[in-house]
């Protein structure tokens, strides 16, 4: 079923494939409301008035208001901000893209869009100035929302903001001489606009992917979908599910998708948050130590960072029962050091491995014991279990013919649940070449064995023929505990290229380097960068194919370290 333009809306927001909504499925039945995120801190304020939401520096929108609020006096902020978007001109079906500093009120902005019927677009503000047109450009005009280091940036001169957006407000105040940027701070103190949310099938926000290999794609859901996807939180699980008395620490890029469903339970369930904006801030250990959070999600790139963090005298972990990692694998070295860190009898680490188009696609509970045995292969964490029961169904194929394979053996990976993308903005057909009926192409080379369970080879794009980059990484991460990053790259007609970085960036003695390798398919002579030199993502992810590029495709390495 297609759903054709009746106005003059962009095409992406009148013509898409509507998510195949089965409301049964999902554990939120006791507030159905919770699929819009223009409605989720109200929501929120109702039901949890005076529990608190502590952040790690002030909001951009708000410089000089308190770091620590009621779930009320966030919603509030919530309704100014409504205001302001309204007063920049904003209305029923605009795009609103957010570009700024990651913060906790990219999230507010997001529900403050959506609250008067327009669609926000979350882009992070770490992207070359190219793709930031690029993805501007796709969204047709929108009305932008950022700040001054972005504009500076990313190119974003007078010319460029009139050609690629409706209007543009800067959250620090207008640049001196740039009449075409608001101060997005100078638009507060209006009335409270209407309250327009859309209907459930509707487009409701975009988001975009990391973007590992290029751009990024932009990603189009409703709440339907984030509905769908928000099983995840379901606050009813045993052991590892969320709970009134816990204290979150979240540490996300608050453009991404997980952001927004990750706000979904706060309605139902109201624990006390603690907002981090960026995994190395100046206040990130202290608020730790002080709070103490029992439940802890950020990266897994995140997670491998604080390592020394988990060691920290102070403790920061003490209390923490659950630890959850979106997107990616986790290091088993990782889950390792930090359920050490907790003094609780039975910590449980979950994995969740997920997609910006389909949400959550399997999910393994760790324990302890699941880690204990040091450089095993393959290792633990390569076993990334299986779809949320009832929820998804997963099966590898042959990426030639798309035939399913046996169980046991290598394919690509696809993905069937009704939670999935509305589509990509701007690149229907790469939507399209995505979809086979009701499966989706994850993208990932994985075995599905005899009982459903997944275990994750590699990317399509970044595949070795007869090993896994995934599992050497994680066996010399655990055989090696002075590196902070190792990553393995495929090389045409070459050895595998590993490329790592150490504490205090100290080289790897060459005979304990033959140690931990051995056992390994054969991989060429190590390089070694800074940790700070791996190009990233906003999800911390490392673009592999801009590091084999500026290390192995014709560049000589320079300002990249010492090559080992």
């Amino acid at each position: 079923m297609t759903i054709h333009a009746t106005d003059s809306r962009p095409a992406f927001l009148t013509d898409y494939a509507p998510t195949r909504y089965r409301r049964r499925l999902t554990p939120f039945s006791r507030v159905p409301a919770t699929g819009r995120i223009g409605e989720v801190w109200h929501l929120a304020a109702r039901n949890h008035p005076g529990q608190r939401v502590i952040v790690d520096r002030a909001p951009d929108v708000d410089p000089d208001g308190p770091l620590e609020r009621t779930y009320a006096a966030w919603a509030e902020l919530v309704d100014d901000l409504a205001g302001r978007l309204y007063a920049m001109g904003v209305r029923e079906w605009d795009r609103v893209a957010v570009v700024k500093r990651n913060h906790f009120d990219i999230a507010l902005l997001a529900s403050a869009a959506a609250r008067i019927g327009a669609v926000p677009a979350l882009i992070s503000d770490n992207h070359a100035p190219d793709t930031l047109a690029v993805l501007l450009e796709r969204l047709e005009r929108p009305y932008l929302v950022t700040d001054r280091r972005v504009l500076d940036a990313t190119g974003l001169d007078t010319g460029t903001v009139a050609k690629l957006t409706e209007r543009c407000a800067s959250v620090d105040g207008g640049p001196a001489g740039r009449p075409d940027v608001l101060d997005f701070g100078a638009l507060r103190g209006g009335p409270v606009p209407a309250r327009r949310l859309r209907a459930y099938h509707e487009p409701m926000v975009v988001t975009h992917t990391s973007g590992t290999t290029g751009v990024p794609k932009l990603v189009l859901h409703s709440a339907a979908s984030l509905y769908s996807l928000g099983l995840v939180e379901a606050e009813r699980w045993p052991v590892f599910g969320l709970r009134a008395d816990d204290t979150v620490a979240f540490c996300q890029p608050y453009s991404h998708q997980r952001v927004i469903t990750g706000l979904l339970p706060l309605t139902t369930v109201g624990p006390r948050l603690l907002m981090l904006s960026d995994p190395q801030g100046p206040a990130l250990r202290d608020l730790l130590v002080e709070h103490a959070p029992t439940l802890v999600e950020t990266l897994p790139n995140a997670f491998l960072a604080w390592e020394d963090l988990a060691r920290d005298p102070g403790r920061p972990f003490r209390r923490v029962r659950v630890f959850v990692n979106s997107f990616d694998a986790i290091h088993t070295r990782t889950i390792r050091t930090f359920l050490a860190a907790t003094d609780r009898r039975f910590p449980v680490w979950v994995q969740s491995w997920s997609q910006t188009e389909a949400g959550a696609v399997a999910i393994r509970p760790y324990t302890r014991r699941s880690v204990r045995r040091l450089g095993r292969r393959p290792p633990p964490t390569q076993m990334l279990g299986w779809p949320v029961p009832g929820f998804g169904r997963l099966r590898a194929v042959d990426p030639a013919t798309g035939r399913a394979v046996r169980p046991g053996e290598v394919g690509l990976i696809q993905f069937s649940a009704p939670g999935r993308c509305l589509a990509y903005v701007g690149e229907r057909a790469r939507h399209d070449n995505k979809r086979q009926g009701e499966w989706w192409n994850l993208g990932d080379m994985a075995v599905v064995n005899r009982w459903g369970a997944v275990r994750l080879i590699d990317r399509e794009v970044d595949r070795i023929p007869g090993a896994s980059a995934l599992e050497i990484e994680d066996v010399l991460l655990d055989r090696l505990p002075s590196t902070t990053e190792v990553i393995v790259l495929s090389v045409r007609d070459g050895l595998p290229q590993p490329v790592y970085s150490t504490r205090g960036d100290i080289p790897v003695d060459p005979a304990r380097w033959r140690e931990a390798t051995a056992g390994l398919p054969p991989l060429a002579e190590p390089l070694r960068i800074r940790w700070e030199d791996f190009p990233r993502t906003a999800t911390w992810k490392v673009r592999r194919v801009l590091l084999r590029e500026q290390l192995i495709a014709g560049t000589s390495g320079a300002g990249f370290g010492t090559w080992t």
